[in-house]
């Protein structure tokens, strides 16, 4: 039983060590105290009650603490030394050019050192090395700053006191009234949907109407943006040309373009006075007369005639409407055009066999034939070879 007991309580003592070794382990690793660190150093002449403990920041992160602050041991030197602790991974981020500065830290009075980010082209300071330091500002300095303040605000209390006076006065509190009434009556207009802004307010066909007219000055506006582009293109491609216009504005002969287009003007200036005094078929069509009207009513005629034409043709009138129309009678055409092909094969081999017959059995024997080329053979061999030959007697 006692020995039970002595082991419940090294359990506890156990457990307590490691809680507390725990808590150590992470109160250290918020303080970076498991981490390597640098030794720096910088000076000032008033540390402001910074102490050591201090947060050391770049940047707005904490990159070290402050290890002491005091006097050295050499009784001229009035500095009093900062040394600090700096985390190895961050030593590099400190520049032979970098400033360390004393801040405050929150509203309670706290202090922190600050140093600036050196220039990137620059080399890094080395462990060990000395920062510069900027002094804060002096309490002299800010206590002359704020020596002027009082007469400042009796400027500002005075300023006050005319705005008051202003409004305490009986007319502008009328003419407040007034246009706050004025403004309610408005308003009760707008409400009771009298005048037009009443109707924009509460009429959605007046909102869809002002709608469109925006939408139309839109179109309108595009529309004049194309037109300026087709405008900017026309005169780029005068001026870089080719073309008459370019010719005559830029052109090296623009003054024999200028000759050359009033000479084709002077052209058709003759040509034109020509038909108006003229008695040619062009100035009958333009001015008018007997003839052109005979013309223009035979041309009429003919047009009509044409149409009437046309329409007997698609209504199948006539031999070429049957045509036209009709599909039988191309059929028809087929079939007699396709029955005499066929009636003068039948004939020639008809022609052909009766001959052949005819050699079998002598009868040839007994008709004369004159010496000569045989034509009926080059018949026979013609109508076998489907070309016409001469018709058998």
């Amino acid at each position: 039983m006692r020995r039970s007991r002595e082991y419940k309580v090294g359990a506890f003592v156990l457990a307590g060590m490691m809680a507390m070794g725990g808590v150590i382990f992470m109160i250290g690793e918020e303080r970076q105290l498991f981490k390597k660190k640098l030794e720096y150093e910088t000076s000032f002449t008033d540390v402001q009650g910074l102490g050591a403990g201090s947060s050391v920041r770049m940047g707005g992160v904490d990159i070290g603490r402050i290890t002491k602050v005091g006097y050295t041991g050499d009784t001229k030197d009035r500095r009093i030394h900062v040394k600090m602790s700096i985390l190895s991974d961050q030593w590099s981020r400190i520049k032979v050019d970098s400033v360390a500065a004393i801040e405050g830290k929150g509203l309670l009075g706290d202090k922190m050192l600050v140093i600036s980010i050196g220039s990137a082209n620059l080399a890094s300071l080395p462990p060990g090395g000395h920062i510069a330091s900027k002094e804060g500002a002096d309490l002299g300095a800010m206590m002359d700053k704020f020596s002027g303040l009082p007469a400042k605000i009796d400027n500002v209390l005075g300023n006050l006191e005319k705005v008051t006076e202003t409004l305490a006065d009986d007319s502008l509190h009328k003419d407040l009234k007034g246009a706050v009434s004025s403004l309610n009556s408005v308003l009760g207009a707008v409400d009771r949907r009298e005048g037009y802004v009443g109707r924009i307010m509460s009429d959605p066909k007046e909102a869809e109407h002002i709608s469109q007219v925006v939408s139309n000055l839109e179109r309108v506006t595009d529309e004049l943006d194309r037109t300026a582009q087709s405008v900017n293109q026309v005169l780029g491609r005068v001026k870089t040309g080719p073309g008459l216009a370019h010719e005559v504005i830029y052109g090296e002969d623009s003054s024999k373009a200028v000759a050359q287009f009033g000479g084709a003007a002077e052209e058709l200036r003759i040509t034109l006075k020509g038909i108006r005094e003229g008695n040619g078929v062009a100035k009958s069509l333009i001015y008018g007369d007997e003839q052109s009207q005979q013309l223009m009513q035979n041309l009429n005629a003919m047009s009509g005639d044409v149409r009437q034409i046309v329409a007997d043709m698609r209504a199948g009138k006539g031999t070429l409407g049957a045509l036209l129309v009709d599909p039988s009678i191309y059929e028809d055409i087929k079939v007699v055009l396709g029955n005499v092909d066929r009636n003068r094969t039948l004939r020639a081999l008809v022609r052909y066999s009766i001959r052949r017959d005819e050699t079998t059995t002598g009868v040839r024997d007994n008709v004369a034939v004159k010496p000569g080329p045989r034509a009926a053979d080059t018949s026979v061999s013609g109508d076998l070879a489907g070309e016409p030959g001469p018709t058998a007697p």
